[in-house]
């Protein structure tokens, strides 16, 4: 039978388990401290909390998790995350390989994901998740989901995005139709251009064929003093007026003598040579001259080309 330990030494040894006791319950009033901390920031962050194990299976949520996805947490705990359709098959596995990756340790706690949740009345909703690994012990027992509601964020985004693209389709409009008016206004000023020469060209001959050639006939009568220095004075003034217009005209038609223009202008209007000989009290053979002339200054000496034809076609 062995000896009874002293009374000192029972007391030494009381003394050690009321000191461990003390110990033992001094650690569990800081761990229960310690969880009530833990649970009073769990329940009362602004964010959604869902501690998920590694097995995917939920172990708790908090009443954020609650208010924003609609499912009470009685109904979820104990239940695989994807079950309850908070997540879509495909953003689900992408959670899933991240928290794979978190818990081999291959990936940083850090790294967020945006996800397209859905509500239990079918609300959709963004949510932006940051995931944390629960290690005890040194082993992963689960993952920490903490996530945000970036849904006003998303609408803004969405609504800035269009807002530029309508911006784009407006400049795009806009540079589309200066570039429609600067063309349509390059071919107006063209058309204004061929209009001028035109309406020059018309002034300038319809004065050599109908007015020059009525002043030639007039000078080679007898006229006085005071009569030929109107007339000069006429033929200065006319040639002033036309000179400005002068450009627009076919260097070959300006090389018709005033009679030939007159020729000219009656062959376009279709009249044979008798007609043309009658009109302008000349002989056929004089008007079949002024023809020839013509047709040579006009380069078609030799040529069977039609003299009306060849006038109405440099008109």
């Amino acid at each position: 039978m062995g000896k009874k330990p002293s009374y000192e030494e029972l007391e030494q040894h009381v003394r050690v388990l009321t000191e461990q006791s003390a110990l033992v319950i001094e650690a569990s009033e800081k761990l229960r401290e310690s969880e009530e901390k833990f649970e009073t920031i769990f329940e009362n962050a602004n964010d959604h909390i869902a501690y998920v194990g590694v097995d995917g299976t939920v172990i708790d949520v908090n009443h954020k998790f609650e208010d924003v996805f609609g499912h009470k947490r009685a109904s979820v705990i104990g239940k695989k995350f994807y079950e309850f359709g908070v997540l879509s098959p495909e953003d689900w596995q992408r959670c899933i390989g991240l928290a794979n990756e978190l818990i081999a340790g291959r990936v940083v706690a850090s790294e967020v994901l945006e996800f397209e949740a859905i509500g239990k009345d079918g609300r959709k909703i963004y949510i932006e998740v940051n995931p944390r690994a629960v290690v005890k012990d040194g082993e992963i027992k689960g993952v920490l989901a903490i996530t945000r509601d970036i849904t006003a964020r998303k609408r803004e985004e969405e609504l800035l995005r269009r807002h530029r693209e309508d911006l784009e389709r407006l400049v795009k409009e806009r540079t589309s139709n200066l570039e429609e008016a600067n063309t349509a206004l390059r071919l107006m000023l063209r058309k204004s251009e061929e209009v001028k020469a035109e309406l020059e060209a018309t002034i300038s001959a319809n004065l050599k064929e109908l007015v020059m050639p009525h002043l030639q006939k007039l000078r080679r009568t007898k006229l006085n003093d005071i009569q030929r220095t109107y007339l000069d004075s006429l033929e200065v003034s006319l040639n002033d007026i036309t000179s400005p217009l002068l450009h627009g005209i076919s260097s070959q038609y300006l090389r018709l003598t005033p009679t030939e223009i007159q020729v000219a202008s009656l062959v376009k209007q279709g009249k044979t040579t008798k007609e043309i000989a009658e009109l302008l009290s000349m002989s056929l053979r004089t008007i079949d001259t002024h023809r020839y002339n013509i047709r040579a200054k006009l380069g078609l000496k030799n040529k069977k080309a039609n003299l009306r034809t060849h006038l109405l076609s440099i008109e």
